[in-house]
């Protein structure tokens, strides 16, 4: 295998395990663009030239309406080796395990080197795809494609990807809110491209 590859499988596998849960360094309501001179100058879509941030996609209360409980405010964490941004917010109710999670990656938040190296949003979207085939449920009507695997709908729209995730270990079960929480993220994205 040759070092592309190699990078390619490190880079899915990190994406994999970034969506997989909420653990790490996550700060609450963490905007700040301090990594952003790291960021490489990908291919934005439409002119967007600035970063987009999750809780821009959804925020806390968009994201209350599809939990159908209050939910605390958003604590975030950004891995820019892949591009990514992401935003947990967890339940008020210590004891409900229900959540919201989404995470956006794009070019414009990918370090140089990983531009260089053929990395991009829909690269990364491409491979998880392949990867998560088995018992996947592609969907129809959201962004360029898009796919429910594991516990969370996957959307590629342009040059970002974005990954949503309800508080159900059962993406199938939540099939219906992660498809109108996926289309309120893709109308707030339109908003921000205008």
């Amino acid at each position: 295998m040759g070092k592309k590859s190699l990078g390619l499988i490190l880079i899915i596998l990190i994406t994999l395990v970034c969506c997989a849960g909420c653990g790490g360094d996550l700060q609450t309501n963490n905007t700040s663009q301090d990594k952003k001179s790291e960021a490489g100058a990908g291919k934005a879509y439409a002119a967007v030239k600035k970063i987009i941030e999750p809780g821009q996609l959804i925020s806390r209360t968009e994201a209350e309406s599809f939990t159908g409980e209050k939910l605390k405010e958003g604590l975030c964490d950004e891995k820019t080796a892949v591009g990514m941004k992401k935003c947990f917010y967890g339940s008020t109710n210590a004891d409900s395990a229900n959540f919201f999670q989404i995470s956006i990656q794009q070019s414009l938040f990918m370090p140089q080197t990983a531009l260089e190296s053929g990395q991009t949003p829909k690269n990364i979207f491409d491979h998880t795809k392949k990867i998560l085939s088995e018992g996947r449920i592609d969907l129809k009507g959201l962004g360029d494609e898009a796919f429910i695997g594991t516990i969370a709908l996957h959307i590629l729209k342009g040059d970002f990807y974005i990954t949503i995730r309800l508080g159900n270990p059962n993406g199938k079960e939540n099939k219906k809110e992660l498809e109108a929480a996926g289309r309120k993220a893709l109308e707030n994205l339109d908003s921000l491209l205008i």
